[in-house]
């Protein structure tokens, strides 16, 4: 007689519809989940009738399983702007004025014991929304990263123009990515990276060496990109507001700069930062036979609508991106600039601004798409679909009816945060009941 099969541990969740990826969806569905990873994903009757013997069994009815959202370009640590009584401060009317009366007071008056703070709820609100992973670029405290409850991977960013700071911030990145590659070995949900800052903040030679630095270590590098218009004048010349009053406001000479001389890509080629594992954030001001030119020279995309309205920085090209079938992402940015942490609300605003032909349904699947499977491979972290094998990073919310295109674009239209019943991520209970 054979001894019984060993029963092992795990949790199978029960969905009325699971939707593994953009384009894979089953009514109903489940997921079986052993430690952090995917084991089975597909119909209700195929999972439970293959799901080993001793797995728990958690059922919601009315309610759609979907891969954990990506937010792929986030500050975590900055928070919002509000005054002493805690009302919200305006978006200031330029960019620069953003920076100088906003930025970096905070930065230079933060308590350095409330960036740990910042982080935590600022990822106890993403993990609300859905969100299992995100793309953040590293505020002032590294160490804040080493309990983080979503899966993130850490941009170390490095600014300076002038070619007389550049060994010196290059070494300060090196340090700062060594931190984090140890926060790493400690947990695994955290991904190193590297994020010369933008074009109008960093030197060729500082962008030559981050990119050197971002390759040696085998890591992705996230470039701020045509945020908004001042930034092309200075490029091209040194001229208008970035040189006439960011830098003034800092108390920075910058009269010696006359541009950068060459169109974006041929200059990020000659630094070596165009290629696969470049991730450019924003994107509002590249035509598009520059957006082209950057995709085939394997820049990624990520977009963040609500912040670039709020800034009055203009939108980006969001029909161009899903017409001409450009993989691209999407993100909140920081909460100084958008009044969540929503990625179902960058959906909503990128919908809106969508102006092609294709019809609705399809289109709020390549949203849905961008949200999950394209932030995750923008970020060269695992995860965006639901596949055994995968990691275990999933979200449970109300089930809005509809199948198919229906489906996603009830998703994309009706959930928010009091829709998501629960967050998982590396398999265990992140946010929400899992009873």
């Amino acid at each position: 007689m054979n001894p019984p099969a060993e029963r092992q541990q795990g949790t199978v969740y029960v969905a009325s519809h699971l939707v593994a990826g953009a384009d894979t969806v089953f009514a109903p569905g489940a997921v079986a989940v052993a430690g952090d990873s995917v084991l089975l994903a597909g119909t209700r009757a195929d999972v439970l009738r293959a799901v080993p013997a001793g797995f728990t069994r958690l059922e919601f009815p009315g309610a759609v399983i979907l891969p954990g959202l990506v937010n792929a370009h986030t500050h975590l640590q900055i928070p919002l702007f509000a005054d002493p009584a805690g009302n919200p401060l305006p978006v200031p009317p330029s960019f620069s004025d953003w920076i100088l009366h906003r930025t970096i007071p905070w930065r230079r008056s933060a308590d350095p014991a409330s960036l740990r703070g910042n982080f935590s709820a600022a990822a106890k609100e993403a993990l609300s929304f859905g969100t299992t992973s995100a793309g953040e670029i590293s505020g002032p405290d590294l160490s804040a990263y080493a309990d983080s409850p979503v899966r993130v991977r850490v941009f170390v960013e490095g600014i300076g123009l002038s070619p007389g700071v550049a060994e010196q911030v290059l070494a300060e990145v090196a340090k700062g990515l060594g931190n984090i590659e140890e926060i790493a070995r400690a947990n695994p949900l955290v991904r190193p990276g590297v994020s010369p800052h933008t074009l109008y903040t960093v030197g060729e030679g500082l962008l030559r060496a981050l990119s050197a630095l971002a390759a040696e270590k085998r890591v992705p590098a996230c470039l701020h990109m045509a945020e908004h218009l001042a930034e092309t004048d200075f490029l091209a010349n040194g001229s208008g507001e970035i040189g006439e009053k960011l830098y003034p406001g800092l108390g920075v000479d910058v009269s010696w700069f006359r541009g950068i001389g060459v169109p974006i890509r041929e200059y990020l080629l000659r630094a070596g930062l165009l290629r696969d594992g470049l991730l450019l954030a924003h994107n509002v001001h590249l035509a598009r036979p520059e957006i082209d030119e950057l995709r085939e020279g394997g820049a990624r995309f990520v977009l963040c609508p609500r912040s670039n309205s709020a800034h009055g920085n203009g939108e980006p090209d969001i029909t161009h991106f899903v017409d001409a079938g450009i993989p691209f992402s999407l993100g909140t940015d920081s909460l100084g600039s958008v009044p969540d942490l929503s990625p179902w609300a960058e959906m909503r605003r990128a919908r809106a601004i969508y102006n092609g032909k294709k019809k609705d349904g399809e289109l709020c699947r390549e949203l849905f798409r961008a949200a999950t499977e394209n932030g995750a491979a923008a970020l060269a972290l695992p995860g965006g679909i639901l596949a055994p094998g995968g990691p275990a990073d999933f979200a449970v919310v109300d089930d809005p009816g509809g199948e198919g295109d229906p489906l996603l674009r009830n998703l994309v239209g009706r959930t928010e945060r009091g829709n998501v019943r629960l967050t998982v991520v590396a398999g265990r209970p992140a946010h929400g009941d899992a009873e």
